[in-house]
C-alpha cells in the first residue's frame, strides 16, 4: 500500500510541475458561435449555425437563410476566431474572440452595423455567454479623443459643430490583440463639412488587451 501511495503521489507531484493549461486550449470559436443563446442570434437558430460552420468547414461559399428571409454566412473561420456576416453585402457583421483573463477567459465580440456608414460596438462575454460589465474593460472614447493634438477651442468649436457624433468600425486582431476604432465620419457626413473637419480628426485609435482590459495605445 506505501509503495502505490508512493507512486501516486509521484505522478502527483509530476502533474504540479507541468504548465497549468487554460479555458483558452479547449475553446473554439466554432463552438462558441453554435453555443450561443438564441437572444445572441437571434434570427440564426443553432442548427442553422452548425450547418454555417459545416459549410465552411468543407470549403462551401454557401450562404445560408436566416429566419427573417436574408442570408447570413461565415467571412472567417480559424483557431482564435470567427467572423459571420449576419446580413448580406456587410451590413451586419460580427466577430467573437475568445481571449485569456485573467486565469480564466471570456468571448470578445465585435459588431458593425451599416447606418449606412459601419458603426461598431465591442461586448464581453464569459464562455457560457454571461455579458461583463464593459466599461470596467473599455471605455469608448470621448470626443475630444478623435481631435487632432493641439487644435484650439475656436476649431474644436467648429469640428464639434460640423460633427455631432463620431462613428467609427471596430475590428480587434486575435493575433496582435490590439483592438481598433476606425472613424467613418467621410461616409455619413455632407462633403462640404468633412472637408471642413478632416484635418482635424485622428483616423483611428488603437487599444491593447492586458489580459484584464482594453489600454489605449498612445
Amino acid at each position: 500500500m506505501r509503495f502505490k501511495n508512493s507512486i501516486i503521489l509521484f505522478f502527483l507531484s509530476v502533474i504540479a510541475l507541468l504548465p497549468p493549461t487554460t479555458a483558452m486550449a479547449q475553446v473554439s470559436p466554432a463552438k462558441i458561435f453554435i453555443d450561443a443563446p438564441q437572444s445572441r442570434f437571434p434570427f440564426l437558430s443553432k442548427m442553422k449555425r452548425m450547418d454555417m460552420v459545416d459549410y465552411f468547414s468543407g470549403g462551401i461559399s454557401r450562404a445560408s437563410e436566416n429566419l427573417l428571409g436574408g442570408k447570413s454566412r461565415i467571412l472567417e473561420m480559424t483557431p482564435d476566431h470567427i467572423k459571420v456576416e449576419l446580413v448580406e453585402g456587410g451590413v451586419s457583421t460580427t466577430s467573437l474572440i475568445p481571449v485569456a483573463y485573467g486565469k480564466d477567459s471570456l468571448i470578445v465580440v465585435v459588431s458593425n452595423v451599416a447606418t449606412p456608414a459601419p458603426d461598431g460596438m465591442i461586448s464581453f462575454y464569459t464562455l457560457d455567454w454571461k455579458q461583463i460589465d464593459g466599461k470596467k474593460i473599455f471605455v469608448e472614447p470621448t470626443f475630444d479623443e478623435w481631435l487632432s493634438a493641439g487644435i484650439d477651442k475656436e476649431i474644436r468649436k467648429e469640428v464639434r459643430d460640423a460633427v455631432p457624433f463620431v462613428m467609427a468600425e471596430y475590428s480587434f486582431d486575435p493575433q496582435t490583440k490590439i483592438l481598433t476604432l476606425k472613424q467613418t465620419a467621410d461616409q455619413y457626413l455632407p462633403k462640404a463639412d468633412y472637408d471642413k473637419v478632416k484635418n482635424h480628426l485622428v483616423s483611428e485609435l488603437k487599444y491593447r488587451w492586458t489580459g484584464k482590459k482594453m489600454v489605449k495605445i498612445k
